[in-house]
């Protein structure tokens, strides 16, 4: 991977929606280069998909990720192709090592999420297993600083302030177009909902005022790029929880700390982390915290991602 491909996906995994134009910008090159090189990275699948980044907790919603492991692996498409169809889930994470598939329900509360979660494991009795659940308490996504020298310290806070915004009609109709495809053009959106253009753009402004929509990302191959990505677990000692601050910090200097979660259950919380090369990214945080117990879970393939659940049970 050429350094004018990382720094392209750098910033587009920011800002999914940039111009061309202020792509180029940001990557030292011209717009018609920089549009070829982003619509390669899409027609190879080396970029997946879009997605709209949502604070579901604004609209009541609460996260919750559960881990499963296959019990008859020869029926994982299977599996697969079932979870992807259930609305409130709005993760899916194959892996190979620590669990089989790593699963992020969205729903409206924990009795909700209990209910589709009782339901898909009582269908798949057979077939999954599930190793661990953990609601989440809140969420801190950073840029993927490890793709360029460019180093941006804002972080994407998500499931911390719990105070409920009310939407209009519109501003929900836009809200959901833009969940199910994040590059949608203005005009698209539209035309689809019959809404003078001037509208939706004013729609999407207030969304994003509200902090509903806290930017818009994308979803890479990892395997393609040769990206190493693992979601480490960590249980911190008594002692070590008095300097969980420290930590946050810690990942939020980190650059292949790509995502920090704090977690209800066996372990405190959760990082997500992503590099060009092997590293040693534990040993480096045993090493300077007390940690008591950790998971270490190798992803291979996000086979779905969202924040805001699509389609009914």
């Amino acid at each position: 991977m050429n350094t004018k491909t990382k720094k392209l996906l750098q910033e587009y995994s920011r800002n999914s929606r940039i111009t061309t134009k202020e792509l180029g910008r940001r990557i030292g090159s011209s717009q018609q280069s920089a549009s070829y090189l982003l619509k390669s990275l899409k027609k190879k699948k080396i970029i997946v998909s879009n997605t709209a980044v949502i604070d579901a907790v604004k609209l009541g919603y609460v996260n919750v990720m559960v881990g499963f492991n296959l019990l008859n692996p020869q029926n994982k498409k299977e599996i697969l192709d079932e979870l992807k169809e259930v609305g409130s889930i709005t993760s899916i994470e194959e892996c190979n090592e620590g669990v089989d598939l790593l699963v992020e329900y969205t729903a409206q509360n924990l009795s909700a999420f209990n209910k589709i979660h009782s339901e898909l494991t009582y269908r798949f009795f057979k077939d999954l297993r599930a190793q661990f659940i953990y609601p989440v308490i809140v969420s801190h996504e950073y840029s993927r600083n490890y793709l360029s020298r460019k180093f941006y310290d804002h972080d994407v806070i998500l499931f911390g302030d719990r105070v409920i915004r009310e939407l209009s009609e519109n501003e929900e109709r836009v809200l959901y177009e833009l969940v199910k495809n994040a590059d949608k053009k203005l005009i698209d959106i539209s035309e689809d909902l019959k809404i003078p253009v001037k509208t939706v753009v004013s729609l999407k402004k207030s969304l994003e005022a509200k902090y509903i929509i806290r930017t818009y990302s994308a979803i890479f191959n990892h395997v393609k790029l040769e990206i190493k990505r693992k979601i480490i677990f960590l249980k911190f000692t008594s002692e070590g929880v008095r300097k969980m601050d420290k930590f946050s910090e810690f990942a939020k200097r980190n650059k292949n700390i790509i995502k920090f979660v704090k977690v209800i259950g066996d372990y405190d919380i959760a990082i997500h982390v992503e590099s060009l090369k092997d590293i040693d990214l534990l040993n480096e945080i045993r090493s300077e915290f007390q940690i008591d117990n950790y998971r270490v879970i190798k992803s291979v393939k996000i086979h779905k991602k969202n924040y805001l659940p699509l389609g009914e049970e």
